[in-house]
């Protein structure tokens, strides 16, 4: 039998037979065998981050947090506050980034959704054209600081912990447009973690058309191909050689599942399909492991149950979307920008709540320590703000789609 071609983002008719084979070997299914490290996967998860797109449609309105004019005028407050006390931005904290309690208690909400509900809240009704750049990040700071106050570094050399997501590649020469991750163009997005604890978005500003972010429970994930492809879930839980695209002596191909379990039977995804398939020109090394079938078939699993339970997101220019990054896969629609510049433009953090945080299995450990940990000889942690988006930046991002 021919090889299944491998691309980031597999093409309807290759997803079309991919869904047939899948329907047609369900009978088939193996059984389930442990884990290499971790011990053995459980049957389901029963929570309820696990769900559909039913369940999640009748549930919708307990995801959004609709700011009050009160509520945006004392985080106004607190913001000018902060900036006039010259206080570093990496020192932001719910002591200095002062709200009222009922706003604190629904922001702490936030937290406990992302974490024990259905996995992801918007915030909406800040209007970011009223504010400097300057004030729109101390805004999204303080908000997030309140949610889960812990940053992670998002780039390549462990400083900076906001990113800006545009469109680079519409302003890039067509060489370097061609390097450009999937997260930085105006393509589709295949459904993928961030690799982090929750994952936030600000929309300073949004696309033309599309652009819409969906989003889909990897729990459900789980439980659909525990009843019916185990050995999908296996091969998502074996050692994967992902490819970097970077220097290799400075950062070398990463070995590690896209599907962990800790010993306790906590579940965890750190997926994409990018470091396997690559993406324009940014083509897999093939000095690696090839690509097997087992993995594409998991791959296109993967792809076809989340986008069969997304659903997109309630969220418009000047909203927040706090997402589950452990439990909940995210994608994107392509989209058009039109004028000048750059349009479609977010700001991302990686947050943490360590009130609340899961323990990570073993697997992933390594990766979390290397976004939540120190980056001083002395055990400290030294933040770079990219206040304003600058050409090239987005090279160093460690995670892009």
């Amino acid at each position: 039998m021919a090889a299944t071609p491998l691309s980031y983002y597999p093409p309807e008719d290759q997803l079309a037979a991919r869904i047939k084979s899948f329907h047609i070997n369900v009978s088939s299914k193996p059984e389930r065998s442990d884990t290499k490290e971790d011990g053995k996967l459980p049957h389901s998860l029963e929570s309820p981050l696990a769900w559909s797109r039913q369940d999640i449609e009748k549930d919708m309105h307990k995801c959004i947090l609709k700011l009050s004019d009160d509520d945006i005028t004392a985080l106004e407050n607190a913001a000018r506050a902060f900036e006039d006390q010259s206080i570093p931005l990496s020192s932001i904290s719910t002591e200095n980034f002062v709200l009222p309690q009922e706003l604190k208690d629904s922001l702490r909400q936030v937290s406990d959704q992302c974490y024990y509900g259905r996995g992801f809240t918007v915030v909406q009704g800040l209007d970011p054209t009223k504010y400097s750049p300057e004030l729109n990040v101390i805004l999204y700071a303080g908000i997030t600081t309140h949610v889960a106050p812990q940053h992670g570094f998002l780039d390549k050399n462990r400083h900076k912990v906001l990113c800006h997501v545009v469109n680079a590649a519409s302003e890039a020469p067509p060489s370097e447009a061609a390097q450009k991750s999937p997260g930085f163009t105006n393509g589709p997005l295949a459904f993928h973690t961030d690799n982090c604890e929750i994952l936030a978005l600000y929309a300073l500003e949004v696309a033309t058309t599309g652009g819409q972010t969906f989003v889909s429970s990897s729990y459900q994930l789980f439980n659909e191909l525990a009843q019916t492809r185990p050995e999908v879930l296996q091969t998502l839980s074996d050692y994967w050689v992902l490819d970097t695209f970077k220097d290799y002596s400075q950062f070398p191909p990463v070995t590690r599942p896209m599907l962990h379990v800790s010993d306790t039977g906590d579940v965890m995804f750190t997926y994409s399909r990018f470091p396997m398939a690559g993406f324009q020109g940014k083509q897999r090394n093939p000095s690696l492991a090839p690509v097997n079938e087992a993995q594409i078939e998991a791959m296109d699993a993967v792809q076809y149950i989340m986008a069969k339970n997304a659903v997109p997101l309630p969220w418009r220019k000047g909203d927040i979307a706090f997402i589950n990054d452990m439990a909940i896969m995210h994608a994107r629609s392509s989209f058009t920008e039109s004028g000048q510049g750059l349009q479609r433009h977010l700001l991302k953090f990686y947050l943490r709540d360590p009130e609340k945080n899961w323990k990570v299995p073993e697997s992933a450990q390594k990766q979390w320590d290397k976004i939540y940990g120190p980056n001083t000889p002395d055990g400290g942690r030294k933040e770079k703000w990219c206040i304003r988006y600058e050409a090239g930046e987005e090279n160093d991002w460690e995670s892009n789609g």
